[in-house]
């Protein structure tokens, strides 16, 4: 029963999407576990580009499992745009499964989301504004809808009869803009969203699991980032599910002893949309740089995202709270050409030197990086024929770089991107399949 999930180490846009892409060409099923359409990957693959926010990147591949687990919030509307981007490129949807037990999306959701941001003002956590926030409330409230309430059309009657309702009132009293929809206008749109994807519905547990269980290969793909998680993130700018290595047992419906290796993509440096405390962030020139080399803009937003130095007392919280057994570090094309690259290794609080990631934002807003400073490397001409002769190729500076990072974290760096494309990537572990 191989598995392996894909989590991201810092505030996610670390490339996981690329990452699940190149490692799934040999897993049987994709599974998408928690978050929802607030999070944005970007896979390219035989010259074509995906922007993707709701289906499992693996959805790009053909004859592929693609799960949507129960842990996720799902905006059935979106997910029909994305649905038709990948049919119009050639793509194939068969292998797409929705747990019966993920929440919906609702557009009331996404109103309340909007108006909540505005009744924070200057405390706004930055929200994608997707209704994320709002639909893990309900869930949490026991008011929300389930994928598989749209095959229950009684349940579904009786639901909309009590919630609609209910969400008017509260979107009145938020400010939020009015909703005019009726019980009948909700329950036609629910039962088109049941033509449309209601043989895909399933208890994906059991289908997850089977498959553990007769030795097919499992992949699952973290949204977002640790530092993001509800629970062990930058509270309260953070998203509303756990993207941790926890969330994956909870999100998908599998015992923790069902997980055999957990990947952490850690981006070369560091990025965050939004809001919240980042204390290796660069402003002025050396941000702007970064941001423009990397293209460092929402897949989601398009907002611009805040760049920084590589954090890696981020990285160890990440780590600690996901149980990395390697990394894949990315988008190090992104550093070339610089004649140094400092990398912060533990905080200045108060006087004190923390090698930790405090709770406390306060603290963090009076933090200060300690750096060490590494040595650059030039870039190179030729990307296919250094990535052909493998990672001792690479150049000198860029594996000490490496190595420097393997050494902070004790974790073995087994993939290395060099690029945007799937040829652009270098595997130093190849069984990724094996039990060991």
């Amino acid at each position: 029963m191989p598995s392996l999930a894909i989590i991201g180490a810092q505030w996610g846009d670390e490339g996981k999407g690329k990452i699940t892409d190149y490692l799934d060409e040999k897993a049987d099923l994709i599974v998408r576990f928690q978050g929802g359409n607030n999070a944005g990957h970007t896979i390219v693959a035989d010259g074509k580009t995906f922007k993707l926010h709701g289906l499992p990147s693996g959805v790009v591949r053909p004859g592929k499992l693609a799960v949507i687990g129960n842990g996720v919030v799902v905006n059935l509307d979106d997910l029909g745009d994305e649905i038709r981007q990948v049919l119009d490129a050639g793509g194939s949807i068969d292998g797409l499964r929705i747990s019966d037990r993920a929440h919906l999306i609702m557009d009331y959701h996404k109103r309340l989301d909007g108006a909540e941001e505005k009744y924070r003002g200057k405390s706004a956590v930055g929200t994608t504004k997707k209704g994320i926030g709002p639909t893990y409330q309900d869930k949490i409230a026991r008011i929300g809808f389930r994928a598989g309430d749209l095959l229950e059309e009684g349940l579904l009657k009786e639901k909309i009869s009590f919630v609609l309702p209910y969400k008017k009132d509260l979107m009145e009293m938020m400010g939020a803009e009015a909703c005019a929809c009726s019980d009948g206008d909700l329950r036609a749109k629910m039962a088109g969203w049941r033509d449309v994807i209601g043989d895909r519905i399933c208890d994906t547990s059991v289908l997850i699991n089977d498959s553990l269980d007769s030795g097919r290969n499992v992949l699952f793909e973290g949204a977002q980032g640790a530092m993001l998680d509800i629970d062990h993130g930058t509270y309260p700018y953070v998203t509303s599910s756990s993207t941790c290595g926890g969330g994956v047992c909870s999100g998908a419906g599998i015992a923790p002893n069902r997980l055999d290796k957990v990947l952490g993509v850690v981006k070369a440096y560091t990025t965050r949309v939004g809001e919240g405390p980042f204390v290796s962030e660069l402003f002025g020139k050396e941000g702007e740089e970064l941001q423009r080399k990397g293209g460092e803009f929402g897949v989601t937003t398009g907002r611009a995202r805040r760049c920084g130095w590589l954090d890696l007392v981020v990285c160890e919280h990440a780590k600690r709270m996901c149980g990395f057994t390697s990394l894949g570090i990315t988008k190090l094309d992104v550093l070339n050409g610089l004649s140094e690259i400092p990398v912060c290794v533990a905080y200045e609080i108060d006087g004190e030197e923390a090698r930790h990631f405090p709770a406390s934002i306060a603290k963090l807003g009076r933090a200060k990086p300690v750096y060490e400073t590494l040595r650059g490397w030039k870039a190179w001409d030729d990307t296919a024929a250094m990535v052909k002769g493998g990672y001792d190729n690479l150049p000198g500076e860029m594996r000490e770089y490496i190595e420097f990072i393997e050494k902070y974290l004790k974790v073995p760096a087994d993939i290395v991107s060099v690029g945007p494309d799937r040829d652009e990537t270098i595997d130093r572990k190849g069984d990724w399949w094996s039990r060991s």
